[in-house]
């Protein structure tokens, strides 16, 4: 929130004022869960590649720009880097140091390619907070599929929640229910990972995935049944 005080702009105190949060991450529930963290004050850097992430591309509002894109994340800066140049990991280690949080959404494995997983992160900031989001999770047979949205939907249910068939089949929800649960379950777990290392010092590894949210969104209904 911002008001005006004596001609000049200032910013209201936020709960995460101070809190450094290194996004890299692309499409809807990770850049979402960066943008709630900035609206809580935290100071959020987004990472793309030197094209830029393919969400900008998603119904363009000007070139390289979609309304989608400006959505997910408002309230941050920007910085594009190759992590695959040979020179980049004297600047990943440089983020790594400045950063309390580190935030991805690969594919299991893909983060450790690119020299942005835990492990790499925590050589340099031992008590850095990673936050990963997957389609499937971690571990099981379908941890290495990438996925999306429509795709957890199709797979847990949750699509059988909408009334609308067409052919027969359901149709998706179109809100992207997934996306949206994930990422407000993603700056949760971050809030409470920092209120964990106030008081021990300690980081932590948060695991979080499409699919998972998925099932919890019909908890209620499935038990009820």
């Amino acid at each position: 929130m911002q008001r005006a005080k004596q001609g000049r702009e200032f910013r209201m105190p936020g709960a995460l004022d101070g809190v450094r949060v290194l996004d890299c991450t692309q499409i809807i529930a990770g850049p979402l869960a960066g943008a709630l963290l900035s609206e809580m004050g935290a100071d959020v850097v987004k990472v793309e590649p030197l094209e830029g992430e393919p969400w900008r591309l998603q119904a363009e509002l000007i070139p390289k720009e979609s309304r989608g894109f400006l959505a997910q994340n408002r309230g941050k800066r920007g910085l594009a880097l190759n992590f695959k140049n040979e020179h980049s990991e004297y600047i990943r280690n440089a983020l790594f140091r400045w950063a309390d949080v580190l935030v991805t959404n690969y594919r299991p494995g893909v983060a450790a390619a690119l020299g942005v997983d835990y492990e790499s992160a925590r050589r340099v900031r031992p008590d850095i907070i990673y936050c990963e989001n997957t389609a499937f999770g971690r571990e099981g047979p379908d941890s290495d599929r990438r996925g999306y949205d429509i795709i957890a939907q199709g797979m847990s249910g949750l699509a059988t929640s909408n009334p609308n068939i067409q052919n027969g089949l359901p149709i998706w929800v179109q809100f992207a229910p997934a996306d949206v649960v994930t990422a407000v379950a993603m700056a949760w777990a971050i809030s409470a990972a920092l209120y964990h290392r106030q008081r021990t010092g300690e980081g932590q590894a948060i695991d979080t995935s499409l699919l998972l949210s998925s099932l919890f969104l019909q908890a209620g209904a499935r038990v009820a049944a």
